[in-house]
């Protein structure tokens, strides 16, 4: 069988702009931070809450601390939320970031 000429040669990760990976674990550790939407965040008593929306439109409460598939919260505010965001670039390296997603964003930002 010959190798298809057009298929990259590296494989590519989620956090380098890659394919979604098929077999996310179910809850909070299967969300992916690029595919959160922020639809609130409130005040409690045991610290800030964030209400995000994931790509399949399931509703999600996230804390300060809460481990993701690709990355963990950070810091809550009113105004968004930081995330550190771990994964691999296109030639296997391993790349760490911080990834901010505010509450309001504005025309031509993420969100």
């Amino acid at each position: 069988m010959r190798r298809d000429p057009f298929a990259p040669l590296l494989g590519r990760e989620t956090s380098g702009g890659g394919s979604t990976p098929q077999n996310l674990p179910p809850g909070k550790p299967g969300l992916l931070i690029s595919s959160l939407r922020i639809d609130g965040i409130v005040s409690g008593p045991n610290g800030m809450i964030a209400i995000v929306s994931s790509a399949q439109d399931r509703v999600y409460f996230l804390r300060e601390g809460d481990r993701l598939y690709d990355g963990q919260v950070e810091h809550i505010t009113m105004d968004g939320i930081s995330f550190h965001q771990a994964g691999k670039d296109p030639f296997g390296n391993a790349v760490e970031r911080e990834v901010a997603k505010r509450l309001n964003s504005t025309p031509g930002e993420q969100q």
